[in-house]
């Protein structure tokens, strides 16, 4: 009896803290958390350069566009770095994202 008991102890001690590391691993990383910040800040300058576009304002809408081509080449260094700590498929779906940023930018562009 006292060994099933120290036994089962063990048991419970080892699952503790197997589910202590699986809830803490399983959080969002930095690097993911970096790149859903950046993917905010690009989809948030999107949306005012859109706003800029329908007031006709060129001197604001050249600004923000040398502002929204610098996210190109942050983007494309932010997944060469971090590229490796984050998963396959949030890479993607946050790469997804910035396409479909992209392609508003892109459609407002021509507009102007």
């Amino acid at each position: 009896m006292f060994n099933a008991r120290s036994t089962l102890r063990y048991v419970i001690v080892l699952l503790a803290i197997f589910g202590l590391v699986f809830v803490i691993g399983c959080g969002s990383s930095k690097e993911k958390q970096q790149m859903s910040t950046f993917m905010q800040e690009y989809s948030k300058t999107v949306t005012e350069y859109s706003d800029v576009v329908n007031k006709a304002d060129k001197s604001k809408q050249a600004e923000l566009e040398g502002i929204l081509d610098s996210y190109n080449t942050k983007w494309t260094n932010m997944k060469i770095e971090m590229g490796s700590e984050i998963t396959p498929q949030a890479l993607n779906s946050l790469d997804q994202e910035y396409q479909d940023i992209t392609k508003k930018y892109s459609s407002l562009a021509g507009k102007s």
